[in-house]
């Protein structure tokens, strides 16, 4: 981490792009997060769900997906990384730039790690809602579920039927994709 990297002052997207650093970070509301490494069956789980999820998009040319680290900026001061997203056909042109995402994506998946627990499920479940990401994921590796809600009018999350342990996991943005979780989780969890 570099010297300049300051945790008591608010943060904007433009000091984010600006920093030349190593490290991973998220900004959220200015407050500046480092984001670390992952384990490696968070790695497993994200590559072979966000795979399964990337040949079924292709396939079917729904539009484009994208997994950490892929900048997603959602406001001046809030920028995230989330570990996998979604952005449909319809709306690459107007998300999607050089840089990353510059819009809310379709879709965002989280794997929960033990440092990013909290995080991933309030600070983030909200920010998601507020800037409009209809589909929201979690996965827990430890516990083998993966929770899916969706936003509704209200821009509240609703939760959607997810799946646990060896069951198929349908998603609703993806109504004809069915997931073997036997073959996401890590074998010796």
């Amino acid at each position: 981490m570099t010297a300049d990297v300051r945790f008591d002052r608010h943060w904007t997207v433009a000091d984010y792009m600006a920093m030349d650093d190593d490290e991973r970070y998220e900004i959220i509301r200015g407050a500046i997060h480092v984001v670390p490494a992952p384990s490696d069956a968070h790695q497993r789980v994200i590559t072979r769900l966000g795979t399964f999820i990337d040949m079924h998009v292709i396939t079917h040319e729904l539009g484009e997906c994208r997994d950490a680290p892929f900048d997603v900026v959602l406001s001046e001061d809030t920028v995230v990384q989330p570990d996998f997203t979604y952005i449909s056909k319809s709306r690459v042109a107007e998300v999607l730039d050089k840089q990353g995402a510059v819009a809310a994506p379709d879709l965002v998946i989280e794997v929960l790690s033990p440092d990013s627990t909290r995080r991933d499920r309030l600070q983030k479940r909200n920010l998601y809602a507020e800037f409009g990401v209809e589909w929201f994921i979690i996965v827990d590796p430890v516990s083998q579920v993966v929770e899916v809600f969706q936003l509704n009018d209200a821009r509240e999350y609703v939760v959607r039927p997810g799946a646990s342990g060896n069951a198929d996991l349908v998603i609703g943005c993806f109504p004809d994709l069915s997931i073997d979780l036997s073959k996401v989780w890590p074998p010796d969890s």
